[in-house]
């Protein structure tokens, strides 16, 4: 039991310090692009590749990580080279430097968070009094409180200090998953690509994929764009912290309670649900006409990211063979979160180039409805399978 416990005081701090790291680079990344003097279409062809370096890598990790080197070693990997290659954009200034810099970064940065996620699956295989609902709200806690600290400090030391705090908390991590003696194991069984292709064929597998890209078109589209939100509505650097700051927060009452709700409801309900709520989100989004009104609808990401998160990977380890979890977990975040960010970030840069903001927010709520019809599809063809 003593076991358990401090095994789970080390997930905790792992999760909390690592998506630190993770809110050191994303929500000023837009900032960061502006002050390079970068036009909006061209951050949305940066955000775009960022997204395709994710549908790339993330497969390729996943195999790597299930066939040859094991989830644990590939984590340690990405993770030191990341904290090198972070230091890159301390030096670019020019487009052309900001795209290399982003694409070897990303090929690096892409896995980490979906195969630590996996890694704290097998972990919680192994010890049953672990909830991953529990110890991924950790990751939110970091997130807002490193969101809402850098958010005053850049404002003081200037956007390159996100960078170097990055750095520092990156080394951190890794520090503390050298701690956790749990290596995992690589399948016995081996992967082909019979079994790649009868995943890609699985059509439950499908229609989640689809329905997840819809929403993370929105998704994507609001981490990077919501800055600009944030400005048009009279907001400041300093605000957006106080943004993500809430945005994070708010995740955790349903991430502490999402093991026990989605046990009541079930996997596929739970998922509609949120999805709905996002719809309702963008839409409010669409209309705000002050930051604070912008602050007040983020207190819905309570409902709409916890219960997509917990949903997702529930569903997609449900439906996996156990060869296959890690690579079906990174094909879905690469299919759903990459090809849908891929088409959001450089869809919502285009079109902030002939429109607004608010007509952007409008889109991203059109994009949740098709996610939540292709949802409700897939929960009546999982019904049928289930009768059959």
């Amino acid at each position: 039991m003593m076991g358990i416990k401090l095994l789970k005081i080390k997930l905790n701090i792992l999760y909390f310090i690592l998506y630190s790291t993770v809110a050191c680079f994303y929500p000023f990344l837009t900032m960061y692009f502006q002050m390079r003097g970068i036009p909006y279409y061209k951050i949305g062809i940066l955000y775009a590749v960022n997204s395709l370096i994710s549908i790339i890598a993330l497969p390729i990790w996943g195999v790597i990580s299930d066939k040859y080197s094991g989830k644990r070693k590939v984590i340690f990997i990405t993770m030191i080279l990341c904290s090198i290659l972070i230091l890159l954009f301390l030096f670019t200034k020019s487009f052309e430097a900001i795209l290399f810099s982003l694409i070897i970064f990303m090929t690096f940065q892409s896995p980490i968070l979906s195969i630590t996620d996996a890694y704290c699956y097998e972990i919680i295989e192994k010890n049953k009094g672990l909830q991953f609902g529990k110890i991924r709200l950790m990751g939110s806690l970091g997130y807002a409180i490193a969101a809402l600290l850098l958010g005053i400090l850049i404002k003081k030391l200037g956007i390159e200090f996100s960078f170097i705090s990055y750095s520092i908390l990156m080394l951190c991590t890794i520090l503390i998953l050298k701690t956790i003696k749990f290596k995992g194991k690589r399948t016995r069984i081996p992967i082909d690509f019979y079994d790649i292709s009868k995943l890609i064929r699985d059509k439950k597998f499908v229609l989640i994929v689809i329905s997840a890209m819809f929403a993370s078109i929105s998704m994507g589209a609001n981490g990077n764009y919501i800055s600009i939100l944030i400005q048009k509505t009279g907001g400041d650097v300093s605000k957006l912290g106080i943004v993500w700051f809430v945005i994070a927060m708010s995740e955790l009452p349903f991430l502490f309670l999402g093991n026990k709700i989605m046990k009541k409801t079930g996997v596929l309900n739970l998922y509609i649900i949120g999805i709905l709520f996002f719809v309702i989100r963008f839409f409010l989004s669409s209309q705000c006409t002050s930051y604070n009104a912008v602050i007040l609808v983020q207190f819905m990401q309570s409902i709409t990211f916890p219960l997509y998160l917990l949903t997702t990977i529930e569903y997609i380890n449900i439906n996996s063979t156990s060869n296959l979890k890690t690579s079906a977990l990174t094909a879905f975040t690469a299919l759903a979160g990459g090809l849908g960010g891929l088409l959001g970030n450089i869809g919502g840069g285009f079109i902030l180039q002939i429109k607004d903001i608010f007509f952007l927010y409008k889109v991203l709520g059109i994009s949740c409805i098709i996610s939540l019809i292709v949802a409700l599809i897939l929960k009546k063809y999982d019904k049928d399978v289930k009768s059959l």
